[in-house]
């Protein structure tokens, strides 16, 4: 390898275009090729950037380009195969959330990238916010002592007429609300509190044919640890989506989201009040949040190191066994047991 690191992105939506950005700004990162099926997209990014090539297929610009990472931001389904196509051509790969339809289809890329060494990352961002950092330290410091009762929920203003485009096509997409953005959810409650043993759920479809746009469900982890989850896109009052995660501990009592991070502790009897400026950490480039160009700073330097971060596709793939259950939970009307074990 180079000391330059050569990277391809795999899909030009939204977060292809932001890793683009982020990629070329980082020091000793460039975007050599880039895989797009639109052709008015290639077009366009023709005249931002005319001499990276790019490709309608993906699979032509890896036999052709000598790329040392693979950035995959492609529809759900597309994931798994694109991910396991960049590890069989010896090229890391960060695949955006949720690693795949399901943890069924992730078990064997789980496996194969293991087998061929292949460092690689799914893109579970909140990690690299400053207020869930700050709140997981909080947390484990033990402070507050030990969790009791949790209740979360993720809202966003998005939809509220007929969708139209993949991400409302459960073949594409694999579900609704509670796949495509829940998910974030699910990684912040895995993040800080372990495995999930158990979930009971239900679903609703209000403005969507195929998925669903609201999702209730309660969890119980293998701490004992327990409470509601809830998630819409459906929901007004949301410009932006938000994640808020309130934790009842036996010392006091924490809520975080994406803004601030409040608590109060009966050791020291204060109410305490942090909002992310407060936390703020530089960043050489931002674009649509610090958390974005912190996580392909940390892939990269992994993919120099030639070690996996701890957001692998093995993590990835233990998130979407407890959305799995969610989803089985909600067809069976019952508490589903989560799928544990290493894939």
């Amino acid at each position: 390898m180079s000391d330059e690191i050569s990277a391809g992105i795999v899909g030009l939506g939204k977060m292809g275009i932001a890793h683009l950005a982020i990629l070329n700004a980082l020091e000793g990162v460039a975007v050599k090729a880039v895989a797009e099926r639109q052709a008015l997209v290639r077009k366009g990014l023709g005249t931002v950037l005319p001499g990276v090539p790019s490709y309608s297929d993906y699979r032509r610009m890896l036999e052709r380009e000598r790329l040392d990472a693979v950035f995959v931001t492609s529809p759900t389904a597309l994931h798994v195969s694109v991910a396991s196509d960049c590890a069989e051509s010896g090229a890391a790969f960060f695949v955006e959330k949720p690693l795949g339809l399901s943890a069924t289809e992730c078990e064997p890329l789980v496996r194969r990238a293991a087998e061929l060494g292949t460092v690689n990352m799914v893109g579970y961002c909140k990690h690299y916010l400053e207020t869930f950092r700050a709140a997981k330290d909080l947390l484990d410091g033990g402070k507050l002592g030990a969790p009791v009762y949790v209740t979360s929920h993720m809202y966003v203003s998005q939809l509220f007429a007929r969708g139209s485009g993949w991400r409302y096509k459960k073949a594409s997409s694999g579900g609704g609300v509670l796949n495509i953005l829940a998910t974030h959810l699910v990684d912040v409650l895995v993040w800080f509190f372990g495995d999930v043993e158990s979930v009971s759920c239900a679903l609703k479809s209000h403005y969507s044919s195929e998925v669903e746009d609201f999702a209730h469900a309660y969890l119980t982890f293998s701490s004992g640890l327990a409470g509601p989850l809830d998630a819409s896109w459906s929901v007004r009052g949301y410009r932006l989506p938000e994640i808020e995660v309130t934790v009842q501990c036996e010392g006091g009592v924490l809520t975080v989201n994406e803004d601030c991070l409040r608590y109060s502790s009966d050791s020291d009897g204060g109410q305490h009040l942090l909002y992310k400026q407060d936390l703020f950490e530089g960043v050489p480039v931002y674009v649509g949040g610090a958390e974005y160009t912190r996580e392909d700073e940390h892939f990269i330097e992994c993919v120099r190191a030639g070690s996996s971060p701890e957001l692998d596709v093995g993590y990835g793939c233990r998130v979407q066994r407890v959305t799995d259950a969610m989803y089985d939970s909600a067809r069976s009307g019952r508490t589903v047991a989560v799928q544990g074990g290493a894939a």
